[in-house]
């Protein structure tokens, strides 16, 4: 039993929960973990909504930890120093876990079946999540809401498959992703997310992935100049009806960029300066009929596969492929292949005399050109 002493009248008499919930001293703090309301003098720093079945539920994390977690049953407050921390439920139930700490926790459910568990998560600002959030909720299928304090991530650099394969998802905050380096895979696969925010990516270089398999509509005008690696981006993002005029002008790698964005009916000019690859770049890309001139009369050094199915199964117009082949001709390159063919791309029958004149061209420096006769 604890006690107080009365400062006016030096008497003594056992501490309660109310008074100690005012009192910052061990004793105190010991009476309100006894009542399972310590740490709630303080703010949460992570808290999980789980719907548990009455089994096991881990709190996974790597890197060093250093926490106090009330696990929402009633049990007793925990302290964690080591990864991994496991609590059995007595029954079925929804629960919110809850960490307090001015230390560090790295959340990394990386698939693992725990992440399933969890339905929503909100991070307040006294979280320290470190530089890298690396697979930290991947796989976690049923979150449909994740609520997180903008500065807590003002210093991660890696979000590399973070929130990736998060089905459930609707929608994401304005967070601080200004230090953010690598982003490949950050959200892809998350197939429920209806809208994208405008987040600072401008330190980004890796986009390899990133919003694969997105269902929004449209995109919002990211600052990307840094990205250099931006392999299927976009790729199955089919409800994509436009797409901004972003700075991409650091891409090399435009592999699948765009793949299947079938809902696309035109594509506005960008920078493909430093552009060496742009295969499968278009493909399947079913609506686009309309391509902008001279997109491509200055790249990077182009591989010979280049272009390979780049505007396989379109349905561009005679104009479109004309703007795509004189470009392509001024750009100089030889030994390319390029795929202009399939789907309603508009025959070669129905080319300009320019277009026609720019195909013989290609064919002298030695391209393979694939197109709808």
């Amino acid at each position: 039993m604890y006690s107080n002493r009365n400062l006016i009248t030096a008497t003594e008499h056992a501490t309660s929960t109310s008074e100690a919930s005012g009192v910052f001293n061990l004793q105190a703090q010991a009476v309100l973990k006894q009542a399972g309301r310590w740490p709630a003098v303080l703010p949460f720093a992570v808290q999980y909504t789980i719907s548990n079945t009455g089994a096991a539920f881990e709190l996974r994390d790597t890197a060093a930890v250093n926490y106090e977690v009330n696990w929402g049953d009633g049990s007793e407050i925990e302290t964690v120093t080591t990864n991994n921390k496991s609590h059995t439920y007595a029954s079925s139930g929804t629960y919110s876990v809850k960490l307090y700490t001015t230390g560090s926790y790295r959340p990394y459910y990386n698939n693992n079946t725990n992440g399933d568990q969890i339905t929503a998560i909100a991070i307040n600002a006294t979280a320290n999540l470190g530089t890298s959030l690396f697979s930290a909720f991947i796989g976690s299928s049923n979150i449909t809401s994740f609520i997180c304090s903008s500065s807590v991530t003002s210093t991660v650099t890696n979000f590399q498959g973070t929130w990736q394969n998060c089905t459930s998802l609707t929608s994401f905050p304005l967070i601080d992703t200004s230090s953010g380096t690598n982003f490949a895979a950050s959200w892809r696969g998350s197939t429920s997310l209806g809208s994208f925010p405008l987040i600072d990516t401008s330190a980004g270089t890796n986009f390899y992935t990133t919003w694969v398999n997105c269902p929004f509509t449209s995109f919002p005008q990211l600052d990307m100049s840094g990205a250099t690696n931006l392999g299927s981006t976009w790729s199955g993002c089919s409800n994509l009806t436009s797409f901004p005029s972003i700075d991409l002008s650091s891409g090399t790698s435009f592999t699948s960029s765009w793949y299947y964005c079938s809902s696309l009916t035109s594509f506005p000019s960008l920078d493909f300066s430093s552009g060496t690859t742009f295969n499968t770049a278009w493909r399947n890309c079913t609506s686009l009929t309309t391509y902008p001139a001279n997109q491509f009369d200055s790249t990077g050094t182009l591989i010979s596969s280049a272009f390979a199915n780049a505007f396989l199964n379109c349905a561009l117009t005679a104009q479109s492929i004309e703007n795509i082949l004189t470009s392509l001709d001024t750009n100089g390159a030889s030994n390319i292949s390029l795929g202009i063919n399939g789907g309603t791309n508009a025959a070669y029958s129905a080319w300009s005399t320019a277009a026609q004149t720019a195909l013989t061209n290609l064919t002298n420096k030695g391209w393979t050109v694939a197109y709808n006769t």
